[in-house]
């Protein structure tokens, strides 16, 4: 009988073991379908607008207003490929240059006040011109304090009526701690910012702290290094400001065939 008992006893403990693990599997199915569509939710759906007038745009070299030559053109590429998914036909960037470089003699973004957007429209075949101007891209590391900043703002014009029909701009910036000393000078930086009337805001998307001064100057330098031998600088910072420059951008009329 005390045999019979402990199998009895057995039997339901792996009985009750499987019932546990099937609701926690169905738990986990459960979790993964919310947090798909609530991440299906977040992703705006887009449609064409036929009632845009501006079919045909071509993205502009950027005024540079940093000390880095090779970023305005990285985030004007990254701006080019968003683009894609707002129902615009994009002049080739390549073809764009060329046209400007060979017929006006424009290779720098700060060269296009000699011009019109009007002029521009008709040398490049567009209907539209996207102008940037690139304010911050840098990395400022003191082991205390790390900071990447990344700002920009955006503009398109009508290229038949010299009408700016959209614009926007934000800069992004993460920042790394380390003690009481990065704390204050986060803290030195947020007054500064905050007392300063600044035309194209700043966001913070992510402050950290670090225990290591070392850990935080060693890991800083790294990373800024990883990233120009990838040639993607500034990658996570960038693609935020992108992101929240396009959420106003009004939609194309170009439907693509599936």
């Amino acid at each position: 009988m005390p045999l019979l008992r402990r199998n009895k006893q057995s039997i339901w403990e792996v009985v009750k073991m499987r019932k546990n693990n099937i609701r926690y599997i169905l738990l986990s199915i459960s979790l993964i379908i919310i947090i798909s569509l609530s991440a299906c939710a977040m992703v705006p759906v887009r449609h064409a607008d036929p009632n845009n007038p501006i079919r045909t745009v071509a993205v502009l070299p950027m005024v540079n207003q940093t000390n880095d030559v090779e970023a305005p053109q990285y985030v004007r590429t990254e701006f080019d490929k968003k683009l894609l998914g707002y129902f615009y036909a994009n002049k080739p960037i390549k073809d764009t240059d060329q046209l400007l470089r060979d017929q006006m003699g424009v290779t720098l973004g700060a060269q296009l006040d000699m011009t019109t957007p009007q002029k521009l429209g008709e040398l490049l075949g567009v209907d539209g011109v996207i102008y940037g101007t690139l304010m911050n891209f840098d990395t400022q590391i003191t082991g205390f304090i790390n900071i990447k900043k990344a700002r920009a703002k955006f503009k398109l014009v009508n290229t038949k009526t010299g009408e700016t029909v959209w614009h926007n701009g934000i800069g992004i910036k993460s920042e790394t701690k380390t003690g009481g000393v990065g704390s204050a000078l986060s803290a030195v930086g947020a007054i500064k910012e905050a007392t300063q009337k600044e035309e194209i805001p700043w966001v913070t998307i992510e402050s950290k702290s670090e225990d290591s001064f070392g850990g935080a100057l060693l890991g800083a330098v790294a990373e800024k290094a990883v990233s120009k031998v990838l040639k993607a600088p500034l990658k996570v910072e960038t693609n935020e400001m992108l992101n929240r420059i396009f959420f106003t951008l009004p939609v194309g009329p170009v439907v693509r065939s599936k």
